[in-house]
C-alpha cells in the first residue's frame, strides 16, 4: 500500500482508458477558470499540474487562447492527452520534483494535488511559488480536514491526502500568496473545495 500511496500516478497508468471514457466532460469548473482568465488575460501562460487527458480543463484553456503546458506523471494519461491535443506542450514529470526553470502566469492543480500525502503537500507550495511570475495565480483543489483516505476508481484504489484548511491558509501566507477565493465543498462544482490565490510581488 505504501507504493500506491506515494505513486498514485502508477494507478492512473492502469485506469487511463477507463478514466478517459468516464471522466465527466461538462465544465463545472468554468466559473473558476473564467475568474482566472479575467486576472491573467487571454494569451497568458498556464502550467497545468496533473493535466491528465487534458479533458475538459486544458481543452477550455486552449479554446480561450491560453498557452498551456501540461504536466503529468502518468505516461498513459499523457499519451491520451497528446492524442487529444497534438499541438499542445506536455511533460512527463512528478510535480513533487518539478523544476522547469521558467515561470508562468498561472499554475493549476485541479484534482491532482490532493493525491499527494499531507507531508508531500507541505513542500509543494514552494514549487508552486517557484513556477509563478510575480502576480501569478494559483488555482487548486484540496480537502478541508487533515487526513488520508482511499477511493475506488475504475476498479483501482486511489489514495487521497489532505491538510486542514487552516494549514493551507498558513502555507499560502508563508509563501507570499494572497487568497482571492476560497469555496468549501462547492455544490455546483462536484463539491470541490477550491482555492485561488495570487503571488505578491
Amino acid at each position: 500500500m505504501e507504493n500506491e500511496k506515494k505513486n498514485v500516478f502508477e494507478a492512473y497508468n492502469v485506469i487511463a482508458s477507463w478514466f478517459a471514457e468516464n471522466r465527466y466532460q461538462g465544465l463545472m469548473e468554468k466559473p473558476y477558470l473564467d475568474s482566472l482568465i479575467d486576472i491573467i488575460g487571454e494569451g497568458a501562460s498556464v502550467l497545468d499540474l496533473g493535466c491528465g487527458t487534458g479533458e475538459p480543463i486544458m481543452k477550455y484553456l486552449l479554446k480561450r487562447k491560453l498557452r498551456v503546458t501540461g504536466v503529468d506523471a502518468s505516461y498513459r494519461m499523457l499519451d491520451i492527452a497528446k492524442a487529444n491535443f497534438p499541438s499542445a506542450d506536455f511533460l512527463q514529470a512528478d510535480m513533487r520534483q518539478l523544476s522547469l526553470s521558467r515561470q508562468f502566469d498561472a499554475v493549476i492543480a485541479w484534482h491532482s494535488f490532493f493525491h499527494l500525502s499531507p507531508e508531500d503537500q507541505l513542500s509543494m507550495f514552494t514549487i508552486f511559488k517557484n513556477h509563478l511570475k510575480s502576480g501569478g495565480v494559483l488555482l487548486f483543489t484540496s480537502g478541508v480536514e487533515y487526513g488520508e483516505t482511499w477511493g475506488m476508481n475504475g476498479g483501482v484504489n486511489l489514495y487521497l491526502g489532505s491538510l486542514d484548511k487552516e494549514q493551507y491558509r498558513a502555507l499560502l501566507e508563508a509563501n507570499n500568496f494572497r487568497i482571492l477565493q476560497y469555496r468549501e465543498d462547492d455544490p455546483e462544482c462536484g463539491n470541490a473545495t477550491v482555492w485561488m490565490a495570487q503571488l505578491s510581488g
